[in-house]
């Protein structure tokens, strides 16, 4: 049997991601490098899920802090902590700290459908030390 033609056969899935998850995996890993932005991921034990559910992006994702370390996962959350809905190209700005999730929410631009806003905001927290951090 020839390998290559057994290879052909198996349909490969391709997952087309948008800006705003783009970004947001841009920022973790920057967070995730960055001793004051993991200070904001570590105090108080903050373990938080937030669900995204964007327009503008081919399909949810959400951002998984746990243990004093954020990831990037497809799909969707059986329990997020936070549903936040809206405009992704606004999540992918905020992620490139070019204004902030308040702006976002106050422009109409994302809602947090569950959850407490509070937690998006130490999320935006953790974006601004890594990023300041970054110019330096």
């Amino acid at each position: 049997m020839n390998m290559m033609h057994g290879l052909r056969n198996q349909s490969l899935r391709v997952v087309k991601v948008g800006e705003a998850r783009t970004e947001s995996e841009n920022i973790i890993k920057l967070i995730n490098a960055n001793a004051k932005a993991q200070n904001v991921l570590t105090a108080e034990n903050w373990n938080v899920v937030f669900q995204f559910e964007l327009d503008g992006e081919p399909e949810p994702f959400y951002i998984e802090v746990k243990n004093g370390k954020a990831t990037v996962k497809s799909g969707t959350n059986s329990t997020p902590s936070l549903l936040i809905t809206g405009k992704g190209a606004s999540i992918a700005r905020a992620s490139r700290g070019q204004g902030d999730f308040t702006h976002s929410i106050s422009r109409e631009e994302i809602e947090v459908k569950k959850g407490k806003i509070m937690e998006l905001i130490r999320y935006g927290r953790a974006i601004a030390a890594a990023l300041k951090d970054k110019k330096h």
